[in-house]
């Protein structure tokens, strides 16, 4: 006997283009495994509410169209086990934030799967969130669920948070230029303001940061094909990993390397930047700091509606004249005004404005500002989870392909055959099962699919 596992499938009861090995069908299996704990390796188990965090956030449109578009934040674990149907934008990490998950805010809205369970056994919620860490991270919507209770959950009723801040990144908009953010067709690198006191955190693309007209160099993954792909494509929050999400992958787009943007910093060469928006709000105190070169790497004007580098360029230089005439014209210490700007801080940047807070006078605009804003001198940390234990799992009980395998193989040739015969009338029964949904745009129930599998035993 060969040991390819191709040799053991009849040809007859199979083509290559329709069915698949069932050594096949478990790799695949291992790889989506693979693919699902590195998106979402951390355990669910644990709302953060009432904790105000810097943690990862995601903006709930399925809720928020429910409750009078009402801004709606989730944590991590409940976008997992309470909101794992629903319509969701990734926000990245949001300071001071508590969980809006099962709270009166909701008001046509369940209450909290989570803290629902840990109610029915009895169980305090934990009196402090145990992990914390520095940096940032990102990590995919699923649209998979663990469900902790088969029973009907209550109305929402827990206490809202007063102190959560809300931008336009909640109803799914980002950058100055309010583009609904989709991570199929985002094609640009963008950076999220680190200060947040103006524009609450938001996330913005390099052009609109320097001011260029959207889509001035960075052009849309569909322009000049002929054929608008965007109806086709899934809203915000809708998996990546669809059929028509795939074709469009195939194109190579996301493989191409990315032009900078004329006139933008180094990405290599500066850690944080702050808007020019909240800059504009503390001007004084920037442009106090602004004269530090081992913090401040570059600070960028912020133009309107520029078409070219050239253009950029011949305005900056304007700019920079005008300035100069004006500083000649008044006292160093006078104040005049300036074009908003962006600036970008140097890695390790809260060492050095620590530093720099203890020699400052008490009435200097910059003191004033370090001192409302401690995570500019000390760095702020981002809550994740505890992960998931997989190894050890895995190690007890193997993974599914090993398992898959090694039962494979412990069967005679006769049994393996007739197996994998059977698996392949089940996976055309299954594919006509799933079709009936694709086409309808509806959501299979667990319900349906116990249903579906019922009526496979039964008959």
């Amino acid at each position: 006997m060969k040991s390819e596992s191709s040799s053991i499938v009849p040809s007859e009861s199979r083509s290559d283009d329709e069915s698949v090995t069932a050594v096949e069908f478990l790799e695949n299996q291992l790889k989506l495994e693979k693919e699902a704990r590195e998106a979402l390796p951390y355990e669910p188990d644990t709302c953060t509410y009432p904790q105000a965090l810097r943690q990862l956030v995601f903006a709930c449109l399925t809720c928020r169209l429910a409750n009078d578009d009402a801004n709606i934040g989730v944590c991590y674990s409940c976008l997992i086990q309470c909101h794992s149907t629903h319509e969701l934008v990734e926000l990245f990490s949001k300071r001071n934030f508590v969980c809006d998950c099962g709270t009166s805010k909701m008001k046509e809205g369940k209450a909290c799967a989570i803290r629902t369970r840990q109610s029915q056994v009895n169980q305090e919620p934990p009196s402090q969130i145990p992990r914390m860490r520095s940096g940032s991270f990102s990590a995919a919507p699923s649209s998979g669920s663990i469900s902790f209770s088969s029973k009907e959950l209550p109305l929402a009723s827990d206490i809202e948070s007063l102190g959560n801040n809300y931008n336009q990144n909640f109803a799914g908009h980002f950058c100055s230029c309010s583009v609904l953010y989709n991570p199929v067709l985002e094609t640009q690198t963008m950076h999220q303001c680190y200060l947040g006191d103006v524009c609450g955190e938001d996330w913005f693309h390099q052009e609109c940061i320097l001011g260029y007209k959207p889509g001035a160099f960075v052009k849309s993954l569909f322009e000049g094909s002929g054929e608008n792909k965007l109806d086709d494509l899934p809203p915000p929050g809708v998996d990546a990993a669809s059929e028509t999400v795939a074709k469009i992958a195939q194109t190579g787009f996301e493989n191409d390397p990315e032009e900078p943007v004329p006139h933008f910093p180094n990405l290599d060469s500066f850690g944080e930047f702050i808007c020019w928006k909240c800059v504009s709000k503390h001007n004084e105190a920037f442009d106090e700091l602004s004269r530090h070169e081992d913090i401040v790497v570059c600070q960028k004007p912020h133009f309107t509606d520029v078409t070219s580098a050239d253009e950029w360029a011949d305005r900056e230089a304007e700019l920079e004249t005008e300035q100069l005439s004006k500083r000649q014209k008044t006292e160093s210490n006078s104040k005049f005004s300036r074009a908003p700007y962006s600036l970008f801080l140097k890695e390790k940047f809260h060492v050095r404005l620590a530093l720099l807070k203890d020699q400052l006078p008490e009435s200097s605009s910059l003191c004033k500002l370090l001192r409302n804003f401690e995570f500019l001198t000390v760095e702020d940390p981002i809550y994740q989870p505890e992960e998931e234990d997989v190894v050890s799992t895995q190690a007890s009980e193997g993974s599914l392909y090993d398992m898959g395998s090694t039962a494979l193989l412990a069967l005679p040739l006769p049994q393996a055959l007739e197996g994998l015969e059977a698996y392949d009338a089940m996976k055309e029964k299954l594919r006509g099962f799933f079709k009936e949904f694709v086409d309808q745009k509806k959501v299979v129930t667990e319900d349906e699919v116990r249903d579906f599998f019922g009526k496979m035993k039964k008959g």
